[in-house]
Parts: C-alpha cells; sequence; structure tokens
C-alpha cells in the first residue's frame, strides 16, 4: 500500500469508492425490485378479479397488460441485478448468491388462447411465484446493502486513522 501524507493508503481510498458503487448498484437494484413488487401486487389483484368474479374481456385485457408491466419490471431487477453483480466482484464478493428473479410468459400466453378458471389459477400461482422470488431477492439485497455498509464504515474508520 502507498502512503498518502495524511496517512491513508491509495487501496483503501480504492476500495472506499467501489463499496460506494457497489451500494449504489445494491440501492438500484432495491428500487427496482420494489417497482417489481408494485407491478405484481397489481397484476395479482387484477388476476384475483379476472378469477374469481368472472372478469371478462375488459379485466383480462386489463390483467394482461399489468402481466407486461410486471415481466418488464421483474426485466429491470434482473439487469439491476446483473450490475450489482460486477459491482460486487469489484469489492471482493462473489455476487452469485444474489442470482435472478427470471420471468416467463407461458403461463399468460396459455390464458390469452384458454381464458378460463383453470388457466387464470395458473397464472395467479404463476405471479405469486413470483412475488415469493422478489421477496427472497429483497430479503438478500438488504443483507447485502448492510454488509456493504459495514464494510463501508471499516475502510472508512481506517482513513480517519493517522
Amino acid at each position: 500500500m502507498t502512503q498518502h501524507a495524511g496517512g491513508e493508503s491509495i487501496d483503501d481510498r480504492d476500495q472506499l469508492r467501489e463499496i460506494k458503487e457497489a451500494r449504489a448498484a445494491c440501492s438500484a437494484a432495491i428500487g427496482s425490485l420494489q417497482e417489481a413488487l408494485d407491478r405484481i401486487g397489481s397484476a395479482r389483484s387484477w388476476g384475483t378479479y379476472d378469477t374469481w368474479f368472472g372478469g371478462g374481456f375488459f379485466s383480462s385485457m386489463i390483467k394482461h397488460d399489468r402481466i407486461d408491466e410486471a415481466e418488464q419490471a421483474m426485466r429491470a431487477v434482473d439487469a439491476a441485478l446483473d450490475r450489482l453483480r460486477r459491482e460486487l466482484a469489484d469489492v471482493g464478493v462473489d455476487g452469485a448468491a444474489v442470482g435472478d428473479v427470471g420471468v416467463s410468459d407461458l403461463s399468460r400466453t396459455l390464458d390469452v388462447w384458454f381464458d378460463n378458471f383453470f388457466t387464470d389459477i395458473g397464472v395467479q400461482s404463476r405471479l405469486k411465484d413470483a412475488d415469493r422470488r422478489l421477496a427472497e431477492v429483497g430479503e438478500l439485497l438488504m443483507t447485502v446493502s448492510n454488509d456493504l455498509a459495514q464494510r463501508e464504515r471499516e475502510v472508512e474508520s481506517r482513513l480517519a486513522d493517522p
């Protein structure tokens, strides 16, 4: 480590910068995840109406619009998680545990062609699974965020000690 006049090392300053970048990526992933949870919630609400209250054509169309929005939001989460994994690698953390949310539209396709109670239940199940996956990823992101904050405090403490 090269020392500067204030006793701080170049390595610690570089590490602090990388940690801050990883924290920003984690914060962005959490924001994307919250947006996806909101979209899934809306799709599930419309799905419930369509399934249990005989929604009909218009509610099915709204439900499918909400599903499209949820899928788009989940793709944004996956992109944010990919960025986070790259930033975590920069600070020496294996980001593989972060994983992906993943999106599949098979149930939606079936629901469009065979709009009935059973396909509606299938779509609701798929949305519930997506909601669960997002919640799991959210818990993991909070852990990563807390760990990065702790690392940041440790590096800042070393930089503050002459």
